[in-house]
């Protein structure tokens, strides 16, 4: 027990005390390495006891390393090439695989439209059976500017499709073996 006088000697002391255990740990603190990358500046006495940056912008740049750091993924191969790709989707597939497929896929929705279009008539030029189904051709080849439309595409026989070639329709003439053919 301690008299009025004396306690209050004793607890400013304490106080003292703390004060100089708070200053001792800043400067301890003061005296770290900045935790920024490629930065070794002393942190400095502002800020507080958990204080790890010396500005701003070292504190930024740390936040944007261990945000890629946490959503960087590591390749993996693609399911249909192969080759080791970091994907954006986890669908297993790379971008030109996925290309490739858009393609495919358009291209078959062209060509049943163009049968659609074309029905059961035989074939285009000659008029011939198609009991294979026939092949799709191009009125105008697309060497000769022609597109890949509805309007420019139809039902051949083989054996026209692959005597036109890429000719224009009044530069060739139907084979006579397709003419001649029976219908059936």
């Amino acid at each position: 027990m301690y008299c009025l006088r004396c306690a209050e000697e004793v607890e400013e002391s304490r106080r003292a005390d703390r004060r100089r255990l708070v200053e001792q740990r800043r400067e301890e603190a003061a005296r770290k390495p900045c935790q920024g990358p490629k930065c070794s500046n002393p942190v400095g006495l502002s800020g507080g006891r958990g204080r790890l940056y010396c500005s701003e912008t070292c504190a930024r740049a740390a936040e944007y390393i261990r945000k890629r750091t946490r959503t960087k993924r590591e390749p993996v191969p693609c399911r249909r090439c192969g080759k080791p790709v970091i994907l954006k989707f986890r669908d297993g597939v790379c971008r030109s695989c996925q290309k490739i497929q858009r393609t495919a896929a358009c291209r078959v929705t062209l060509v049943r439209k163009v049968r659609a279009a074309h029905g059961d008539a035989g074939c285009f030029h000659c008029s011939a059976a198609l009991p294979e189904g026939g092949v799709i051709d191009h009125v105008i080849p697309i060497s000769r500017g022609g597109l890949s439309t509805v309007a420019n595409m139809c039902v051949v026989c083989v054996l026209c499709n692959s005597s036109k070639k890429d000719h224009l329709m009044d530069e060739w003439s139907p084979p006579l073996l397709a003419l001649s053919a029976p219908r059936g």
